[in-house]
């Protein structure tokens, strides 16, 4: 079954909400924060996975920590909107315990407009949100397995609350202090006026999406093939690559009056206090390109301009 909300972590949240989850989940530690927010919001627990050289989970530690411990599930991200091949670690998940919920986070992926539920998968989760790949600001849907439970427990919701939660968010990470928040009323868990014409919506922006994003990576695959150590199937969300002294080439960027972003941050020591030093190794070194309506053909010449310096 497909279901629709206004956010897609409520869809997160309910489908934690309606099935048994007494056991941890397992995340990985570069997840977006508002994941962890809603696992405690929920009262699931979790523990944090660290990542490989692919910028997903590490699966082998993923399956070692399964054969150890009883867990509820997994939440798998398709880091910066790559579709990773999965189908058969969640093979041998499913093979240790198949009552482990999979859960496949493909928030900044290419959306997927069939509702077919793929094999061994017990939540595809997308999102039109703020910066996902298709962006209307709002929505998200949920794939879920039929004979599994979704129910619309009522969700109270305040903006302000959000608000809050996203200021201190960020001040945690940025002055690397733990999360000692209140898990207050700041999901936003209202529901969709109409499904039908909100896929339309989707469908109509996707393929407008898909050309303009095609149109500005082309420009900075010409401009900084030289320099481009990641492969094509990373550029779709944003155009990421890594560059030495990335603060010094961000500063570039910013004083010459244009944006870029950096990778998804370490939230492990934010709510448990962990270091893994992978991910918080990574976190320093790629650079993110936006290539959505935000920036043109102009914008995209001119950047690359500025980044060439930074390999001078």
């Amino acid at each position: 079954m497909r279901v629709f909300e206004n956010r897609a972590s409520a869809v997160l949240y309910r489908f934690l909400k309606s099935n048994a989850t007494t056991k941890p989940f397992l995340l990985p530690a570069n997840v977006c924060p508002i994941v962890p927010l809603t696992f405690l919001k929920a009262g699931v627990t979790f523990e944090f996975i660290d990542i490989d050289k692919t910028h997903g989970m590490n699966q082998q530690i993923c399956l070692e920590r399964l054969k150890t411990k009883n867990y509820s599930g997994i939440l798998f991200v398709h880091a910066y909107g790559r579709l990773f091949e999965n189908t058969d670690f969640y093979g041998f998940i499913k093979d240790i315990d198949s009552s482990i919920y999979i859960i496949d986070d493909r928030c900044l992926c290419i959306p997927r407009l069939d509702s077919k539920v793929q094999k061994n998968i017990d939540l595809e989760l997308y999102s039109t949100g703020y910066a996902k790949y298709v962006e209307l600001s709002y929505g998200g849907w949920g794939i879920i397995r039929d004979d599994l439970n979704y129910e619309q427990f009522l969700i109270k919701y305040k903006e302000i609350d959000f608000e809050e939660q996203m200021t201190y968010i960020r001040k945690c990470l940025d002055a690397g202090l733990k999360y000692e928040g209140d898990v207050n009323d700041w999901l936003d868990g209202g529901s969709l006026d109409s499904a039908q014409i909100y896929m339309e919506q989707v469908e109509e922006k996707l393929y407008l999406t898909n050309v303009h994003k095609q149109r500005i990576n082309a420009i900075y695959e010409y401009y900084l093939s030289p320099y481009i150590n990641w492969t094509k199937d990373y550029q779709s969300w944003r155009f990421v690559f890594e560059v030495e002294q990335r603060d010094v080439c961000l500063k570039k960027i910013f004083d010459a009056g244009f944006f870029a972003g950096t990778n998804f941050p370490s939230v492990a020591f934010l709510f448990k206090g962990e270091h893994l030093p992978f991910a918080e190794q990574e976190q320093n070194r790629l650079l993110n390109l936006f290539n959505d309506f935000r920036v043109d053909e102009k914008f995209a010449r001119q950047i690359c301009e500025v980044i060439t310096t930074c390999y001078k």
